[in-house]
């Protein structure tokens, strides 16, 4: 039985996750998720930015009361494996990532899910979403 990620919880994380699978990030085409990125960052006052070499830089001042406190880095890359199964025809520069629940289980039609891309992400996002 396949289902939406709608019906998952916590349905912050997943809602982040769906958005991830809307946007095409193949290595070295990964501008469209920066933007998204930094949107949304910027939506909640975090300072964004990116480096000479197309790194996306996100920045958080510390809680009210934390300032002394050592700061915390988090790391990850946003683009993903790009592999569909045999006979399937997916532009992943133009194609989002059609992701559904089947029997318990994130799974993507014909393609990689890019799962360690999005989960690595969205895992991040509730707790800047807790800072912001």
């Amino acid at each position: 039985m396949a289902g939406n990620l709608d019906n998952l919880q916590p349905h912050s994380v997943w809602a982040h996750f769906a958005a991830l699978c809307a946007i095409p990030r193949s290595s070295l085409h990964e501008a469209a998720l920066i933007e998204h990125l930094t949107a949304w960052a910027r939506a909640r006052g975090i300072e964004a930015s990116v480096d000479a070499v197309g790194n996306l830089i996100l920045r958080k001042s510390a809680s009210p009361g934390c300032e002394a406190l050592p700061g915390v880095t988090l790391q990850g890359h946003l683009d993903m494996v790009c592999q569909a199964n045999a006979g399937t025809v997916h532009d992943f520069e133009r194609d989002p990532i059609n992701a559904q629940v089947r029997e318990g289980w994130v799974v993507a039609e014909d393609t990689t899910l890019g799962a360690t891309t999005a989960s690595a992400s969205r895992s991040r996002w509730p707790r800047w979403k807790r800072l912001a």
